[in-house]
């Protein structure tokens, strides 16, 4: 028998779940809170029981898609060959995913937009950031790379992988993907320790 908690859980997933589908169909602006109601079968009283507005619920989406992509880059790069490879593993692994555009629309596109830059950055921290730092930190440790700032060499992948995945989203990639993956992992290995 499913307790309150479970039941408050599932409802909170099912409105993650459709208010998805509106932000990747109509953007965040197009998106009424009515349709994903009514969509959910669900009162405007249980939306706001679990967001204060539609924006937190955008927010919420965010770190759920956010999450996905995260998991399916780790289960990548995580193989265990070397430290490094498993960084470029998961790096492009995370590209791949976050290509598909229903994935760079919101992670990449809508949510500095929505949530503003600063806010975005902050979720980036807690989410893809965060791996990125762990992942360099064991190249590191295992003396496979060096590097001066692991925040800003982690930015500075994210970075690269996000710029390669907006371009795709546009359709205006100046080299193709081949190339674009070719160049994030010569990016990365260009962080080996010299020999």
């Amino acid at each position: 028998m499913a307790t309150q908690a479970d039941r408050r859980a599932a409802t909170r997933a099912k409105l993650i779940k459709i208010a998805r589908e509106h932000f990747i169909r109509s953007g965040y602006e197009g998106t009424h809170t009515n349709d994903i109601l009514e969509e959910a079968s669900l009162s405007r009283g249980a939306l706001y029981h679990h967001f204060k507005s539609k924006q937190e619920l955008f927010e919420a989406v965010f770190v759920s898609l956010s999450d996905e992509t995260i998991n399916i880059a780790m289960q990548h790069g995580e193989k265990g060959e070397s430290a490094l490879e498993d960084l470029i593993s998961a790096s492009l692994a995370w590209l791949k995913a976050v290509r598909a555009p229903e994935i760079a629309t919101i992670l990449l596109e809508q949510a500095p937009q929505v949530l503003g830059w600063e806010k975005a950055r902050d979720l980036e921290a807690k989410t893809s950031l965060a791996i990125m730092k762990r992942s360099l930190q064991r190249a590191v440790k295992s003396g496979e790379i060096s590097v001066v700032s692991l925040e800003l060499s982690a930015r500075l992948i994210n970075a690269l992988l996000a710029e390669a995945a907006l371009s795709a989203l546009h359709k205006s990639p100046t080299t193709s993907v081949a190339k674009q993956e070719q160049a994030v992992r010569q990016f990365i290995l260009g962080l080996k320790t010299p020999a």
